[in-house]
């Protein structure tokens, strides 16, 4: 479910306050180097629009010159590209990498409606109205062998 971010994170807010359920994040890092491309930055709450903006990110925060503007979305938020990942879609400068990139992805992505690229190896795992309604119906359904184990008892009580 990957439309309208807005709407997306939207209702995966909302389904994770009624269900009281967080996301869990799932997977390990294949080096496909996709969370390197198309990045959006935030700087105090508030997504990137303008230079000016990115400036300013970068002068209270040296760690994100790293990152460069390459284009907009469709709702004009700045995305960049990072200069250190390399031709073989692994960072250079691993070590040194900022906070961003250590907590990649983190469930906050999730929360706003953000999908991870399907060749990532990480995966998001969430719990759906639909899980928490077939677990509730599945606890009210006896198993069958207690089922069988009443027609057992009711069959020996019958014949004594």
């Amino acid at each position: 479910m990957c439309g309208n971010p807005y709407f997306t994170g939207l209702f995966r807010r909302f389904r994770a306050f009624v269900l009281r359920s967080k996301v869990q994040v799932r997977g390990r890092c294949k080096g496909c180097g996709y969370c390197c491309q198309d990045i959006m930055l935030k700087d105090k709450g508030r997504w990137l629009r303008t230079n000016r903006q990115f400036k300013a990110l970068v002068k209270s925060n040296p760690e994100h010159a790293r990152f460069t503007p390459v284009g907009r979305d469709e709702y004009g938020f700045m995305i960049f590209t990072c200069k250190k990942l390399g031709p073989d879609n692994l960072c250079s400068s691993y070590d040194d990498r900022p906070e961003l990139c250590r907590n990649y992805p983190s469930d906050s992505l999730y929360y706003q409606g953000d999908c991870l690229q399907s060749a990532c190896g990480y995966s998001f795992k969430d719990i759906s109205f639909r899980d928490v309604l077939m677990r509730n119906r599945r606890s009210r359904i006896p198993k069958f062998s207690q089922v069988l184990r009443k027609e057992i008892e009711q069959d020996k009580k019958r014949t004594r």
